[in-house]
């Protein structure tokens, strides 16, 4: 991560001199009052940070609150709070900083204070692999993705910000390691040390990392699209002979819920694969540099919260689920026909025969009729998924 905030920053670091730990022009920084673009840069980063905290916190509580019928919400859950407090960690912080013309964190202190940021960092490129694996499994084995348990699912997450402690753990008392530290006059972030960085082996041990978080998540989410692709056509026809025999078995209702919720799954791919080419751009874009000076370290710290602030838009923009439910929070409720065709579709598959003679009343024992309504009511909770089903309900695999 931090090779490529040192790319912009090497002139700024060569340029310091022993007096203070700071040259003329940043000790004149400190002792004027507030420009307007210290005043720009500061105010945009935490107007930047706080829309979308407030916005992803949004997206994460319906997520949460989905996550015993989409198994999905709970990896995508789990790597929100992750990038809650990224975003906070490179956006409102920094910003305080500017607006403060201080550190606020005292330098004996910085080395602890980046332990908490690499631990950051790592927890949210370790759920890059996770969430990539979580929806090569629901393509690949719907079933038992399915039925998947509340505590193994966040069991699974929960090892991302373990490993990520471990490593920081690992890494932070070695010799080699160089600490970065938020320079309020640059806008950005300085390192120390900068030959030791590049010489000694952090920058090749960063680049390693982030080489690995980046083929792991291709793996799957090519492999996925793969089996997407492979069974697109044999799910076509699968999905006819379903239609023509629906009024003739009860189980093909079953069958078509788990399709529903097969889709709602598999149409999250779209939102992580995309989030996955956000990160590698931006990678390569800081990497290869943004220029000098302070404005480029800003620029720096706007990718990087950038990198988290794309999730929540992209999950609304592909999750029917997530849009309705967070319309509904809002108070925008849809039109009470829409819901009654919702309502409507389920009901009228609520049994086979209601297909032939609705006015006979059918005489079934109490276990069955609960077995039914227990049924019904879980075709009524597939989150009443509209596009989900046009778009890919002719592709996914179940």
């Amino acid at each position: 991560m931090y090779s490529s905030i040192i790319t912009q920053n090497y002139i700024n670091n060569k340029l310091r001199n022993h007096i203070d730990g700071m040259d003329n022009d940043t000790l004149q920084w400190y002792s004027e009052p507030l420009r307007f673009d210290d005043i720009f840069a500061g105010s945009f980063l935490i107007f930047f940070g706080s829309f979308f905290i407030a916005l992803y916190s949004l997206v994460a509580y319906v997520m949460f609150k989905s996550d015993k019928d989409i198994i999905g919400f709970r990896y995508l859950f789990s790597a929100s709070v992750a990038d809650v407090l990224l975003l906070f960690n490179y956006s409102i912080w920094p910003g305080i900083t500017i607006l403060m013309k201080s550190e606020i964190i005292p330098k004996h202190m910085r080395h602890w204070f980046q332990m908490y940021l690499d631990w950051v960092w790592f927890s949210m490129c370790y759920h890059y692999m996770i969430v990539s694996w979580s929806r090569f499994a629901a393509i690949r084995f719907p079933n038992t993705f399915r039925t998947q348990k509340r505590l193994l699912s966040y069991s699974i997450c929960f090892c991302c910000y373990i490993f990520a402690l471990i490593q920081v753990l690992l890494t932070h008392f070695q010799p080699w390691y160089v600490v970065f530290y938020f320079e309020p006059s640059q806008y950005g972030m300085l390192s120390e040390d900068f030959e030791k960085y590049l010489t000694e082996g952090q920058s090749f041990f960063f680049i390693t990392f982030h080489i690995l978080m980046v083929i792991i998540p291709i793996f799957f989410y090519t492999y996925a699209i793969i089996l997407l692709l492979k069974h697109k056509h044999v799910k076509f026809f699968s999905q006819r002979k379903n239609v023509l025999s629906q009024s003739k078995t009860y189980q093909n209702i079953v069958l078509n819920s788990n399709m529903r919720h097969s889709n709602v799954e598999s149409r999250l791919i779209f939102p992580c694969l995309f989030n996955t080419i956000v990160f590698i751009i931006g990678q390569v874009v800081i990497t290869l540099g943004t220029g000098e000076g302070k404005w480029a370290t800003w620029t720096v710290l706007i990718l990087f919260g950038a990198n988290s602030a794309v999730n929540p838009l992209l999950l609304l923009i592909f999750s029917t689920t997530i849009r309705e439910k967070i319309l509904k929070i809002l108070g925008f409720h849809q039109d009470n026909e829409k819901k009654f065709t919702h309502n409507g579709k389920a009901v009228s598959f609520s049994h086979p025969r209601s297909f032939t003679n609705a006015n006979v009343q059918i005489n079934v024992s109490p276990f069955y009729d609960r077995s039914i309504k227990s049924e019904n009511s879980y075709t009524l909770s597939s989150h009443h998924i509209n596009d989900d089903d046009e778009i890919l309900g002719q592709s996914v695999p179940v």
